[in-house]
């Protein structure tokens, strides 16, 4: 049963659904602001619910404030660890707390109180069971649009741009899937309801929304393939253009059919909520849904991750003779690992560790240190005088270069062994004869 918050006149009440570090609150805006204000939640975090969602957040917090429910506000927001923390401290738990938590502000002392979790113990009638996969749809929505308007602009893309970009008939059209289900997810939030003549545009994406995906996918191992060809001048120019746009494109097509995914989804939850489906069988095939599609698109960018890995790793007398090349290939390769961490991040995947660039002058020492003592000697006094020359080496330091590295062993003339007594002569040699031989041979 739900813990007796000592409710008295004039409280202003609140409630929350809370997934991890996400969470969705409405209620009195006074009370609102407080809890901001406590948690420290940055306004950059913060976006406005629908009056709808806002009203059947506010009723599940119990019965006082369904009595206040109408129009009341509400926001999504995303908490920092160390709002998580705070927010815990006023549950009064070092626990995890998901789920619906009413909480009251106290006008005596203008401060929240107390936040009281309302227990899975309490009663609680169909329809409000039904709003709370509701939040949950919601929640996840909200946080799929975040995601891809961090990752946008961490990757410095122009969505519009990229979204009307037609350059794969197969892609299908994403500007209009994504207008669909904004349109619905915005009529959602402000109704509380999805209407038949919305759910029959949201239910045919599904098709477009797939095969998008895939096609997005498949140009990322496009990439990679371009990556892993044996000419050294195709795999620069192959990551070039993947550096220079092809990859942030691809990123953002896929990210955009993940949030359209999400978004789908989470309106088909709503759908079955509202007609009374079996929401909690529903949630647990949306969410076996969910992993696999983000199975396919890890092993996607582990792949094009590898690629990037393996196109820089080359022998150290590749570098030595493509010192330009390579410097063009290493900071594609940056980028595109770059652009990969990002995604990863912000999707909650596993991130690619960065490129170590190795030094021009250290692919030298590395070579010369193959060959005997002597041309390792050469080879690093070469490369320590070449360490802070300019990057566009000349052609004479790079013939010094191949010198060292390639040319002076195979020059050296083989040496026979040295016999002194050979080069000696014959008196040398019959100075090494024994000494009784020296003495005269006694008489009979």
């Amino acid at each position: 049963m739900c813990e007796d918050v000592g409710m008295i006149d004039n409280d202003r009440e609140l409630s929350l659904y809370v997934d991890g570090s996400d969470a969705l609150v409405a209620g009195d805006p006074t009370a609102i602001a407080e809890l901001f204000r406590k948690l420290d939640v940055k306004e950059e975090t913060r976006a406005n619910l629908g009056s709808g969602v806002a009203d059947l957040l506010a009723g599940l917090a119990g019965a006082a404030a369904t009595a206040m429910a109408a129009n009341v506000e509400g926001n999504s927001f995303h908490m920092t660890p160390e709002s998580y923390a705070r927010f815990l401290e006023l549950v009064g738990s070092t626990e995890e707390k998901l789920g619906i938590v009413s909480g009251v502000l106290r006008q005596s002392d203008g401060r929240i109180d107390t936040i009281i979790e309302l227990v899975s113990s309490s009663p609680v009638n169909p329809a409000a069971a039904a709003n709370v996969h509701i939040m949950a749809a919601t929640l996840a929505i909200r946080v799929a649009l975040k995601e891809l308007d961090t990752l946008v602009q961490a990757v410095d893309a122009k969505l519009d741009t990229i979204v009307r970009d037609n350059r794969d008939e197969a892609l299908g059209n994403v500007q209009g899937t994504t207008h669909v289900l904004d349109k619905a997810f915005g009529f959602f939030e402000e109704t509380g309801r999805l209407n038949d003549a919305l759910w029959d545009q949201v239910s045919g994406q599904a098709a477009v929304l797939a095969q998008a995906h895939a096609v997005a996918l498949n140009h990322l191992n496009t990439i990679a393939d371009g990556l892993a060809v044996k000419n050294l001048g195709k795999r620069v120019s192959s990551a070039e253009a993947a550096a220079k746009g092809e990859l942030k494109h691809w990123l953002v097509i896929a990210a955009v059919t993940l949030t359209n995914m999400v978004r789908m989804d989470s309106l088909e939850a709503v759908r079955s909520a509202n007609d009374g489906s079996d929401s909690t069988a529903h949630s647990r095939h949306i969410a076996k849904s969910r992993e696999r599609r983000m199975a396919s698109t890890t092993a996607a960018l582990q792949n094009l991750s590898d690629a990037v890995s393996a196109a820089v790793d080359v022998d150290a007398f590749t570098r030595v003779t493509n010192p330009m090349e390579m410097a063009k290939l290493y900071t594609a390769a940056e980028e595109l690992q770059r652009l990969l961490r990002i995604f990863s991040s912000n999707f909650g995947m596993p991130e690619a560790s960065a490129i170590k660039r190795t030094q021009w002058h250290e692919s030298v020492l590395r070579l010369g240190q193959k060959a005997t003592g002597a041309v390792a000697g050469a080879a690093a006094a070469v490369a320590e005088g070449v360490v802070s020359v300019p990057k566009v080496i000349g052609d004479s330091v790079e013939d010094t270069i191949l010198h060292v590295a390639k040319g002076i062993e195979a020059r050296r003339a083989p040496v026979e062994p040295h016999h002194p007594e050979m080069d000696a002569g014959p008196e040398a040699a019959s100075a090494t004869e024994p000494e009784d031989a020296a003495k005269p041979l006694p008489q009979p």
